[in-house]
């Protein structure tokens, strides 16, 4: 199983902000990850929507971890960033174009080995 992008990205934000004592702006998340600054705003605002992550205002103002990062789970972070966690187009909750959809024996492997991916995400915090 493959992580998107943005996934990678959010993971790196908060590995670079548990090491940080003070918040720090996106500008700076940015520069420092060697990342698009319009990407690293569109995963804060889903992290910070998931209380993963804390907005502060002002001129002091950044980003900071909205927990103790060992409270933070990596696959909790996953399933909020990554938008479908299916490993195989059946998995969708759409109509499927396999002609072995009805009936497939795969499915349920492919169920399980997706679960079993993110069981061990759930098992690491950061």
């Amino acid at each position: 199983m493959r992580l998107n992008q943005a996934s990678d990205f959010a993971l790196r934000v908060l590995m670079l902000l548990a090491n940080e004592k003070e918040p720090i702006t996106v500008e700076e998340i940015a520069l420092r990850l060697r990342l698009v600054k319009s990407h690293v705003m569109k995963i804060v605002a889903k992290l910070v929507k998931a209380g993963i992550l804390v907005s502060h205002r002002g001129r002091t103002g950044g980003i900071s971890l909205g927990k103790q990062p060992s409270q933070i789970m990596v696959g909790d972070v996953v399933r909020k960033i990554e938008a479908d966690l299916a490993i195989v187009e059946c998995m969708l909750d759409r109509e499927c174009g396999c002609v072995f959809s009805p009936g497939c024996r795969l499915k349920g492997v492919m169920a399980d080995a997706s679960s079993a991916f993110l069981d061990v995400l759930d098992t690491r915090s950061l």
